[in-house]
């Protein structure tokens, strides 16, 4: 039994499952974006939540009066603006986008705290790094960040302004030297009293980072064993990110807000600007209109919302890997209902493409019977689908192919026993014409005999012309033995057909003149592997059968490229029932227009063509007759 094979239906499985993945990737990609929608909203709305305390204390003590963004009543207000929330970045602008504060909620300044040890007691001491200038201060941070999964200690000389007992805190400093691991970081010349302190840093907080160093469980100590790493967490990218939205395209930015309907918040709108992505990270971010209704009233009757704005603030939270985790979700969330429709379709899959192949494969077994000529095999047309059509149509086939092939046989039948007659009329004939020759052999005797120079003379011409007719027909009819008895060989060799024709031409450009016939050529060389005496004979052939059916003052079209050779002379055409049998021996189209031929110049072109391996044929066109053959 024949293995079956099975890749049609692996085939149309796999189509159908990739136009369900399709579908389905499709919905993967929507889901997503409800996913991130609405993690976005959901945390708009805690946003918007600690926000709209602030909106209601902005309303009832600061909006109550002219609005000035730098006051200490509105300074100390907009600190507390999130309730401590830490993970947000908030920035307050004017209403010409300059923007006057920059923070996290409840994050004053630069911090450090170090565990110190006195007298075999560990404490903790608040270090207020606001002093130091940005470059200090940015050059102490690079040297933490690179020192954050070890030990870091850290040996400070400095002139202390205040301290509070009570809570351990250092402020109003005056560094005189700053040491991180025995590496001086920071120098200065510092006067006043100078207290020197050492500990180990166990947390660095600033307005763009916060950093946890990895200490024991008694949280006063390093374990150089322990796993875990530092916990940084960055706000640069959220602080450099909202500032290059503001300062480029700050119109852009906050017009690109949509009003945030919530039923949470009552004293103000508040608007969701459209997410953007800074160095790979993604950041929403809420807006909050600060509106003075008083100042303006006082020029105006009517006041725009614009006009009335006095600043905006901006609350921005940022996303790390929000839409893998948002594609992680929802794969979770709906993954049986996914995996259940992809094994359904799968089993439906197979099971609609094996419905397909088997009929298929029965008429595959009916069409390997059919090219054996077991045309008797059973075909089974008792479907009604395309499938029943296919059946009916490849049974149909069986029957007109087996007509078919039972016809050829008897045609086959038909010509050999049609050319056992004709070869051995050529041989009866070539074996006759000797009788012919001793009737010339007579006129040549009578030649001699016959004193009338007239008389002598016409003998003499007929005497000429049957001996070169009998001589060429003789001549055709053997060399067309030869070629049909495959006797013949071919002496091959690369030759140029260009030459040939040009040959050709110049012999017999007198007989056009003599004609009045026009020769139009189109020649191009081409290089081919042929006998030159031989194929020259089909190209004679060719122009001589051409010029011999050509009325005077019509003309002769010869084609040659590197594929093909042609000859076309315009005037009548050859009637449709001759069109094969002109290749055959002795037959004329038009016997009155063709005396002088012997009637086997074709097929002698046809057996040398068919020797060579070359395509040929002929055809009416619109203009008259044209032979060719290609190679």
């Amino acid at each position: 039994m024949r293995k079956l094979n099975f890749s049609l239906v692996i085939k149309i499985a796999c189509i159908i499952l990739l136009a369900f993945l399709a579908v389905l990737g499709n919905e993967i990609r929507l889901g997503i974006e409800r996913y991130i929608k609405n993690t976005l909203e959901t945390d708009a709305e805690i946003t918007i939540r600690n926000l709209d305390k602030f909106a209601k204390n902005y309303i009832e003590r600061i909006a109550v009066n002219p609005v000035d963004l730098s006051s200490q009543q509105f300074l100390r207000l907009y600190h507390h603006a999130l309730s401590g929330d830490l993970t947000k970045v908030k920035c307050l602008v004017d209403a010409d986008g300059k923007i006057l504060d920059m923070s996290r909620d409840g994050v004053e300044g630069p911090s450090l705290s170090l565990i110190v040890e006195k007298d075999d007691t560990n404490y903790s001491v608040g270090i207020d790094f606001s002093s130091l200038s940005q470059k200090d201060l940015e050059k102490l941070e690079k040297v933490i960040i690179q020192h954050q999964n070890s030990q870091l200690d850290i040996s400070i000389d400095v002139h202390i302004g205040q301290y509070n007992e009570f809570n351990g805190e250092m402020r109003d400093l005056d560094f005189k030297e700053i040491k991180v691991n025995n590496q001086t970081v920071i120098e200065h010349q510092v006067e006043g009293e100078i207290t020197h302190i050492e500990g180990v840093a166990s947390s660095y907080m600033s307005a763009k980072m916060e950093l946890l160093f990895p200490y024991s469980a008694d949280g006063l100590s390093y374990s150089s064993n322990l796993t875990q790493k530092a916990m940084l967490t960055d706000y640069h990218d959220a602080f450099n990110g909202l500032k290059q939205q503001i300062q480029k395209k700050f119109e852009q930015f906050k017009d690109s807000g949509k009003e945030f309907n919530s039923s949470i918040y009552d004293y103000t709108q508040y608007y969701l600007i459209n997410p953007y992505e800074y160095n790979g990270k993604y950041y929403s971010t809420i807006m909050m209109r600060l509106e003075d209704w008083i100042t303006p009233n006082q020029t105006q009757e009517e006041v725009t919302v614009d006009a009335a704005t006095v600043g905006y603030i901006f609350i921005t939270q940022e996303y790390e890997n929000l839409r893998m985790k948002s594609l992680q979700q929802f794969m979770y969330d709906n993954s049986s209902t996914y995996i259940l429709a992809i094994v359904l379709i799968i089993i439906m899959c197979f099971i609609v493409a094996y419905m397909i192949v088997r009929p298929i494969k029965q008429l595959e077994l009916a069409a390997w019977r059919i090219s054996r000529k077991q045309f008797e095999y059973p075909i089974d047309t008792s479907r009604h689908d395309e499938l029943g059509d296919l059946a009916r149509s490849v049974d149909k086939m069986s029957k007109e192919l087996e007509k078919t092939i039972n016809d050829l046989h008897q045609e086959i039948e038909r010509v050999q026993q049609l050319e056992i007659v004709r070869k051995e009329f050529v041989s009866n004939f070539t074996h006759e014409i000797k009788t012919p020759l001793g009737i010339i052999n007579g006129f040549s005797e009578m030649v001699e005999l016959e004193q009338d120079e007239k008389k002598r003379n016409e003998y003499i011409q007929i005497i000429q012309n049957e001996t070169r007719r009998i001589n060429e027909l003789v001549l055709a009819m053997l060399d067309l033995s030869k070629l049909e008895s495959q006797n013949m060989t071919l002496d091959l060799e690369e030759v140029d057909l260009l030459d040939i024709v040009d040959e050709a031409l110049e012999s017999m450009a007198c007989l056009f003149e003599a004609q009045k016939v026009h020769l139009k050529t189109d020649l191009d060389s081409s290089i081919i592997q042929a006998d030159p005496f031989k194929i020259g004979m089909v190209i004679t052939n060719y122009i001589s059968n051409a010029l011999r059916y050509t009325e005077a003052g019509e003309e002769v079209i010869i084609h040659l490229d590197e594929h093909c050779f042609s000859v076309e002379n315009t005037g009548a055409h050859i009637p449709e029932e001759d069109i094969q049998k002109i290749w055959l021996s002795f037959h004329k189209v038009d016997k009155a227009r063709n005396e002088g031929g012997t009637g086997l110049g074709l097929a002698i072109c046809k057996a040398i063509l068919e020797l060579h391996h070359f395509e040929y044929g002929v055809e009416n066109t619109p203009q008259g007759v044209l032979f060719y053959f290609k190679y």
